[in-house]
């Protein structure tokens, strides 16, 4: 394989990826209910193909041979995405005040105060999800099978990393959780904690006042713009009935459908890291790992009492307890993207039907102390995401620290961030580490839990 051909392949995959990134977020932004994806790969079937990777394969060319092999397991799940798709846009369930959309339910629930209505929402949700969830299970089996037969093996080196971010982080996030469902949920729930309560509880509602929705677009751009990142991503925040809830990153694209308060200014700010990182490099370059990283870097701006006493306005005797409360809901995303890992691991290696979605309650139980639907179980079986998410937050944590050695603790007010972070975005990966071993895994957990334990990080 000559350098005309590989690269005539790399734009077949980019053309191929964007085209799906276009449908998908299409979709999540409630523009299109039931996205064709199996004509895409029709039209570009080579991107998609195993001989495909196999030749690149035998030319060297292992990094383009993986993003085809990704593709391929896609393509394999397409007829079953398409379908999960069109279900969860049509899912209705009946909640306390009658049927009312999928999208709907879950909003409700997150904000609803009185408990025996925030469950009932959350019943309702969950039996809506139901008739998607046998498509959603059957795109992940597909995928599963078809990484197989390209000779994809689980990482399970990953795996192992968040089995040590769990431990590291159990005793801090048991503590700080208990005694916010102490002081914060009424009734306290006598040891059977739902998944409704605890979302509902790390909703943050007591700061909604400080964390308006009106400024939070003028907030992201006073960041972006003086670290030259203002402009490379597009929003849509156009709030429509059938947007996912959110925020959900496709490509340099966001849809963004706002829940309110503090947790709408950590999703979207992370996420915009995260699209910043698409944006950097061609589908068929891209690393994975440096959209987390820059997502783990822009969304610890608000753990910084600085940023948010200019961005929020939180005066220095709410800040310990604004920070607390935000690390403390970071750290819920990574300890169950730790657990959905290792589920969706052993999904890879067969694991499936009901055992399938035990395993999964079992895990996210353990990880957040809260009971989880057995039915979100393949809506959080993207091991790939996961892993890199993971590593994305330690390389993150890594980058900020360099960052205030470098250029003082407010480094986002520095003039020299954003040469450094324009190096970052131009090279469109992440630089290797220092030195001749790999440094620990859990930088970012550990960062958290300094916060949670009111320590500098």
């Amino acid at each position: 394989m000559d350098a005309q051909e590989r690269d005539r392949l790399a734009g077949e995959v980019d053309a191929l990826a964007a085209g799906l990134e276009e449908a998908r977020g299409r979709h999540a932004a409630g523009l299109d209910p039931e996205p064709s994806l199996a004509p895409r790969f029709a039209a570009r079937s080579e991107a998609a193909h195993r001989r495909t990777v196999d030749a690149l394969r035998a030319a060297g060319e292992e990094a383009l041979a993986a993003r085809v092999a990704a593709l391929r397991a896609e393509r394999a799940a397409a007829g079953h995405e398409e379908a999960w798709r069109a279900a969860e846009a049509a899912a209705r369930g009946r909640g306390p005040d009658g049927e009312a959309p999928l999208a709907a339910l879950e909003l409700a629930a997150l904000r609803e105060r009185d408990r025996g209505r925030r469950l009932a929402l959350a019943r309702a949700a969950a039996e809506a999800l139901e008739p998607a969830a046998a498509h959603r299970e059957a795109a992940c089996e597909a995928a599963a099978r078809a990484r197989a037969e390209v000779g994809h093996a689980p990482d399970w080196r990953v795996v192992v990393e968040g089995d040590q971010l769990l431990a590291a982080s159990d005793d801090a996030w048991r503590d700080v959780l208990a005694y916010r469902a102490r002081t914060a949920l009424e009734p306290l729930p006598a040891g059977d904690l739902a998944r409704a309560d605890l979302l509902h509880l790390l909703a943050l509602g007591r700061w909604d006042g400080l964390f308006r929705a009106g400024m939070l677009p003028v907030a992201l751009k006073l960041t972006l713009e003086p670290l030259g990142l203002d402009g490379r991503a597009r929003v849509d925040a156009a709030d429509r009935p059938a947007q996912w809830p959110g925020v959900h990153v496709h490509g340099a694209r966001i849809s963004f459908r706002p829940r309110g308060g503090a947790g709408d200014w950590q999703d979207l700010v992370e996420g915009m890291g995260r699209a910043l990182g698409a944006a950097a490099a061609p589908p068929h370059r891209r690393d994975p790992a440096l959209g987390a990283a820059l997502g783990w870097l822009l969304g610890s701006l608000l753990l910084e009492p600085r940023w948010l006493a200019d961005r929020a306005g939180v005066e220095r005797r709410q800040a310990a307890d604004v920070v607390r409360d935000l690390a403390l809901r970071r750290l819920l995303a990574l300890r169950a993207r730790a657990a959905a890992l290792r589920v969706a691991t052993e999904v890879e290696r067969g694991l499936s039907g009901a055992r399938w979605r035990e395993a999964y309650v079992e895990a996210m139980e353990a990880a957040t102390g809260a009971r989880w639907e057995g039915v979100r179980a393949a809506r959080d079986a993207d091991a790939a995401a996961h892993a890199a998410a993971l590593r994305g937050a330690d390389a993150g944590e890594r980058l900020r620290r360099d960052l205030r050695e470098r250029l003082d603790e407010d480094w986002w007010r520095n003039p020299r961030a954003a040469p450094l972070l324009a190096g970052l975005l131009a090279a469109g990966a992440l630089p290797p580490e220092p030195g001749d071993t790999a440094p620990a895994p859990g930088d970012a957990a550990r960062a958290l839990v300094a916060r949670l334990e009111g320590k500098p990080a």
